[in-house]
């Protein structure tokens, strides 16, 4: 790197003394060494600040540089708030050969450089961690419900027009009539919708966050209202959310947590009022790691998740500190007086609400009626969590992989980021219209990568566990439903109905600006056994016998998802043996094959053909087609499947790269 570039990023300063020490970056905790290699979309990035001196911590110069060619293609200099320690892509800005892009590249080698700036007016030395991204995943199709169930089972739309839809509280005895509450949606950016039975969406609540949530995704825009219940005595909705500390002289100003009760009118339609339950004031929370799921228990307690804040890991087992911790609280904003570590002999502090501690980020939880057992899915660094919470226990989060499989009934690694979980038994609405064989399972929504596009290997998903008396996982995760699209929409949101699993798809899926776009949804999964609905080819108008005749094609995929090509009288030549394309696919019966090459921005097109047979198959490109040969760039495959009688398969997409031999 050229000292003017480094100079350049620097504050204003004064020649500090010679005696003074200039901070540490102490650790690079994520992206975590030697982690599998990670979604380009979405990389976490965490560093631990330390100084001999005692002096503040200012600000951050982040950086990610290229391995080939070495140089930055992502920064963030004087970093602050939240960012300082802890900071995602989209609080930042791509420079160089990814100027102008929304992500890294996929199969590419990156480092991680990291400083810090303390109020001393030194700088630390650049820190360094090197990672790697992901290959593409399966490129997804173009449909109308872009996700598919499995047998049995359909997904259907039940409301739209949402703004990051988060979180869904059925009411837990609706009314008969059209116009009656069904169910209510929080979204992040501070609003509550209510959807009768009719389908109609209204505002509930609107103008519930008193600061701009509006920020960057992933990063900073990932904060506000998150939690939802609804009272079954009242009618009245209880909801999580972060506020900003107005008083406050720093900058960027703290978001504390705390916890309200809107009070509904008689006809369950909207909110007469906002009551505070419990103020978390001083107890800072950055994006995403903060204060969310609530749940209300039979006994009329009320369960809140707090995520760890961004903070060090040690405030999730201070007992002095409402982060990292579930906490159990009365309707009224008490601490339950059962509460494991409950005295008032020292005055109410935050010691009295905690009913489990030791937690990163525990975004979902929910109740077995049959049992009484609770549990909670918490995203962890490259590890999450599914566990069954026991009062008074420490789930050892401390800034590692290891210690979050702890108590858990099954952890994901890679992690898949699980956001929500729930219960289908006959305790809850019958079994939501599920087979018995689902009776007292779980489903989890998991979300993958934030903001990613089309399918994800991790995530993007609602899947479903059996877990046995004592938290054990007696099988799962088995998928029930997943995203087939081609663009932003994902599982986060999930509740129990009569009918079916609710579920949320976060964002608006096409036709997108930016995240934050009206237009996400709310699905819901149902079970319909030997009538679910067939949906025929887009290529084709079939009817329901036809359908069932159609050839099938599954795991199109690739050998290697890079290929090399040599310079060849001045321009780039076919691919060397050792760097062929082999398409694997596997047909339902004998078909006639097509693969059409697209080179995404243009200068290529084409297509390759070959007889198929029944089973796996594979098809081998050397890199040429007629005279033609491939240039470097990223290109999309689209596999389609001819029968006999002249139907067409489904298409299915995948991408892969052309590089430049050394």
């Amino acid at each position: 790197m050229a000292i003017a570039f480094l100079t350049a990023t620097l504050p204003a300063t004064v020649a500090a003394p010679a005696s003074a020490e200039a901070p540490q970056v102490e650790q690079v905790v994520e992206p975590l060494d030697g982690a599998a290699p990670f979604n380009p979309a979405d990389i976490h990035m965490v560093a631990k600040f330390a100084d001999a001196d005692e002096d503040e911590h200012v600000c951050s110069d982040w950086e990610i540089w290229s391995e080939e060619p070495s140089e930055p293609v992502w920064e963030a200099h004087c970093a602050k708030g939240a960012e300082k320690v802890h900071i995602h892509l989209g609080d930042g800005e791509f420079v160089g050969s990814l100027a102008g892009h929304a992500e890294l590249e996929f199969d590419a080698e990156y480092q991680l450089r990291a400083r810090f700036f303390d109020s001393g007016e030194e700088w630390s030395e650049w820190a360094t961690r090197d990672f790697e991204t992901t290959s593409p995943g399966e490129q997804g199709d173009d449909a109308e419900v872009p996700w598919a169930a499995r047998a049995g089972y359909t997904v259907e739309e039940v409301a739209t027009g949402f703004q990051l839809p988060v979180n869904i509280a059925m009411v837990p005895d609706p009314g008969p009539h059209p116009g009656d509450p069904l169910f209510y949606v929080a979204e992040l950016y501070g609003s509550i919708e209510v959807v009768s039975r009719d389908g109609t969406v209204r505002d509930y609540a609107t103008g519930l966050l008193n600061f701009n949530p509006t920020g960057n995704f992933p990063g900073s825009g990932e904060q506000g209202l998150a939690g939802l219940a609804v009272d079954p005595a009242s009618a009245d909705l209880f909801a999580s959310l972060v506020y900003e500390d107005t008083a406050s002289l720093l900058e960027p100003k703290p978001h504390y947590p705390k916890v309200v009760r809107l009070h509904s009118d008689e006809s369950g339609l909207a909110a007469t009022g906002v009551t505070t339950v419990l103020d978390m004031a001083g107890e800072t929370q950055g994006p995403s790691h903060q204060v969310s799921h609530l749940t209300i228990t039979p006994a009329g307690e009320l369960l809140a998740h707090n995520g760890d804040g961004f903070d060090s890991f040690a405030t999730a087992h201070d007992l002095e500190s409402f982060r990292g911790k579930i906490l159990r609280l009365t309707l009224d904003g008490d601490p339950s007086p059962d509460n494991p570590f409950y005295d008032t002999g020292d005055g109410i502090t935050a010691r009295d609400y905690v009913w489990a501690y030791g937690f990163r980020n525990p975004f979902g939880g929910a109740l077995r009626l049959s049992d009484g057992s609770y549990y909670e899915v918490e995203n962890g660094p490259a590890t999450d969590r599914l566990a069954r919470v026991l009062p008074g226990v420490d789930y050892l989060w401390a800034g590692s992989d290891a210690t979050m499989t702890f108590g858990a009934s099954y952890s994901w690694n890679p992690p898949h980021a699980p956001v929500n979980i729930e219960f289908v038994e006959p305790e809850r609405f019958g079994g939501s219209g599920f087979p018995a064989g689902a009776m007292g399972h779980a489903f989890v929504t998991e979300s993958g990568a934030t903001y990613a596009s089309g399918p994800q290997p991790s995530g993007k998903r609602v899947v479903e566990f059996d877990l046995g008396s004592s938290g054990e996982n007696l099988e799962g995760p088995t998928t029930l439903a997943e995203y087939t699209g081609t663009g932003k929409a994902t599982a986060v949101g999930l509740a129990a109905g009569a009918d079916g699993l609710y579920f949320t798809d976060l964002y608006k899926d096409q036709e997108y600006v930016s995240p934050i776009d009206l237009g996400a949804n709310v699905l819901r999964i149902r079970y319909c056994a030997e009538e679910c609905p067939v949906v025929p080819s887009e290529e084709s108008e079939l009817d329901g016998d036809e359908v069932s005749r159609l050839p099938r094609v599954s795991k199109f995929r690739l050998g290697k998802r890079r290929a090399l090509v040599r310079r060849h009288r001045g321009k780039a030549g076919s691919i060397p043996s050792d760097g062929k394309i082999v398409f694997l696919y596997t047909l339902s019966e004998r078909a006639k094959v097509r693969i059409r090459l697209t080179r995404l921005g243009g200068g290529f097109r084409g297509q390759l053909a070959a007889p198929g047979r029944p089973g796996p198959n594979r098809r081998t490109f050397a890199g040429r087609i007629g005279h033609r040969v491939l240039p470097t760039g990223r290109y999309v495959a689209r596999i389609t499947a001819a029968f006999a009688a002249g139907t067409v398969s489904r298409s299915h997409t995948l991408q892969f790269r052309v590089v430049a031999g050394r």
